[in-house]
Formats: structure tokens, sequence, C-alpha cells
């Protein structure tokens, strides 16, 4: 049977004085038992809302993902019969403003849920009905219509969501994930994923952390976000390493 061959990097923060740092490995992954899984890759300047939101230098590198590097994973990804999954946030009418959840967007972050991740098209009994601000996903990354779209509403796409229940009926074990930021919404994602038995892969060129003020240019937190991950959650690979191995895949 032909498997999806990667080579992944980790690192290893053992012995405490003088870690080993980094290393590779190969893994052969079942197709049938490994998914795409993308997090939270809409644009939050889409809106004059949102355009505060979003430094410049990292809105720039945030489209150099989208336009250049996921484009050619997606369709490896199809062409493969790799199941995609899209793990997005939105508004379900639970009152979140007054969560704790909420009041965390709201003090920290400058925006309210129940507005900012509102989409015209859902039922409104459900989720709040209203025209996009932050949700508007790319044309060179949206689902196609043999995609997954699962609905989250904290930081993790795996509380209180679908997405668990979808993993186990498609039969995955591995997820490629990719999206943002690294260090909030894909790492808790990362997370759940690893507790609930799952085998998590960052695909390292297709993410950004939150940077800290004045820190944007050389992206720091980043490149520390990657390392950690690779530390603690699970190993990392680049995309055109992924698309590679998936075209490969597509012709066996």
């Amino acid at each position: 049977m032909a498997t999806l061959d990667l080579d992944v990097r980790y690192y290893r923060f053992y012995p405490g004085d003088t870690p080993l740092g980094e290393a590779q490995k190969a893994v052969c992954l079942p197709p049938a038992e490994t998914a795409l899984l993308l997090v939270d890759v809409y644009h939050a300047a889409e809106k004059p809302e949102g355009k505060d939101l979003v430094h410049p230098l990292y809105d720039a590198a945030w489209w150099e993902i989208v336009r250049d590097r996921l484009p050619p994973v997606l369709a490896a990804a199809r062409g493969a019969g790799i199941p995609v999954i899209y793990a997005m946030n939105s508004a379900p009418r639970i009152q979140l403003p007054r969560s704790a959840f909420g009041r965390r967007l709201q003090e920290s972050l400058g925006f309210n849920p129940a507005c900012h991740f509102c989409e015209p098209t859902v039922d409104p009994a459900e989720y709040t009905q209203g025209d996009l601000v932050q949700l508007a996903i790319p044309a060179e990354i949206a689902p196609g219509p043999n995609d997954y779209y699962i609905r989250k509403h904290t930081y993790s796409a795996f509380f209180e969501t679908r997405l668990e229940s979808l993993l186990k009926n498609l039969g995955v074990r591995t997820l490629l994930c990719a999206g943002f930021v690294a260090n909030c919404c894909l790492f808790f994602s990362l997370g759940d994923a690893l507790f609930r038995g799952f085998d998590p892969i960052l695909i390292r060129d297709c993410t950004l952390a939150a940077e800290m003020p004045g820190e944007v240019e050389g992206f720091p937190e980043t490149r520390r976000t990657i390392l950690w991950i690779e530390s603690i959650l699970g190993p990392s690979v680049t995309a055109e390493a992924v698309a590679r191995a998936m075209h490969a895949l597509g012709k066996a």
C-alpha cells in the first residue's frame, strides 16, 4: 500500500544543560488515516472594523502564506484524496460576550465575538447572522465542495465541536495542521489533538504567531512557538515537502 512519506523535524530539550536540539525522522503515513486541518484561515482585516487588528507586516506575511504556500498543499491533498478540514471561528447564539472567553477577547483583543464572527448564510436561530467582518476566506484557499467545515467558538478546534466525531468517522489518526495563530488557536488545537490520541504534525511555514508589540519584524515569537510545538506537541514539516509527498501519492 502506498504511504505518505515525510521527513519531519522535532526538538529535543534534554539534557537540561546542553539540549540535543533539532532532529529529523522519517514517517510513513497511511493516506486513509491522514487529514489536513486548517485552523482560522480567514482574513481578519477584510472590513474597516477589522483593519486595526492586524499589523501591516504581519498581514503581508499572512498573504504570502495564503497565496504561495497553502494553495499547492490544498491542491495536492484534494488530488491525493486526503480529507481537508476547516476549523473556523463562529458566533453561536450562546451568549459568548457574557462568557469568560468572550470577556478575554473583548479586553485583550478588542472585539466582540458575537459581532466580529457573524456570518451571512447561517441559520439565525443557531448562529449570529450578519455581514462578514473577519471570517472572509480568500478565494485562493476557499473550501471546496468535498471539504469539511467545522465551526468552533473557543481557541481549540475540538472544544464542543464535531471535529473529533468527524475524525473518528473518517478513521483519521494523523493531522497535518496549518493556520492561525500559532501560539493561540492552532496551538490549543494541536494540544487537544494530542490529548485525544491523534498525531499532529505542524506545517511550520504555513502559520504565524501573534507577535509582541515592537517585535513583528523578524517574527521571533513565530520561531519560538514553532520550536515549542516541536518540543511538546508534535513534529513539523514544510509545505513544499507535504505537497511533494501528496503528489507522489496521487501518482502511485
